[in-house]
């Protein structure tokens, strides 16, 4: 180590707990920048360690609201949960997409592939780099 750290690895970890874990306010409090706050992580497991436990209760904290609208019978809260858990029982958003191709001014059969809605965009992107290919994209949203 360079020479003499500013704030006790305590200090840091305290004012981690008390701005539950946003680094920036965490900075502010101490009077510091960021990066700081960023390097005592790296050089001190105590402070690495308040910063995952008090992310974690954040998402504890947030988790819990959202039972809550869930037991309320709120239709976002419902959809939100059943599309980012309920997967493996196939509440999936899907998208059918019907991708019609050209090279050379040749028509290839089209044919249709379904891909997720977060996976199209970078589908579209490596086919339109292909050169010459004309794509003509239709969007049939799916649930």
């Amino acid at each position: 180590m360079a020479g003499k750290e500013k704030f006790k690895v305590e200090e840091v970890v305290k004012a981690i707990k008390d701005t539950t874990g946003l680094l920036a306010l965490t900075a502010q409090k101490l009077g510091c920048d960021y990066s700081t706050i960023y390097n005592y992580s790296q050089r001190h497991p105590q402070v690495k360690a308040a910063i995952v436990e008090a992310k974690e209760r954040n998402l504890d904290f947030a988790e819990g609201k959202l039972y809550e609208l869930i037991r309320k019978g709120e239709p976002a809260a419902i959809f939100f949960y059943l599309k980012t858990q309920g997967k493996s029982r196939g509440y999936i958003e899907r998208s059918e997409q019907t991708v019609d191709v050209t090279t050379k001014g040749e028509a290839v059969k089209p044919y249709v592939i379904n891909i997720e809605q977060d996976k199209l965009q970078p589908a579209l992107a490596i086919l339109g780099d292909a050169g010459a290919i004309r794509l003509g994209v239709s969007n049939n949203t799916q649930n």
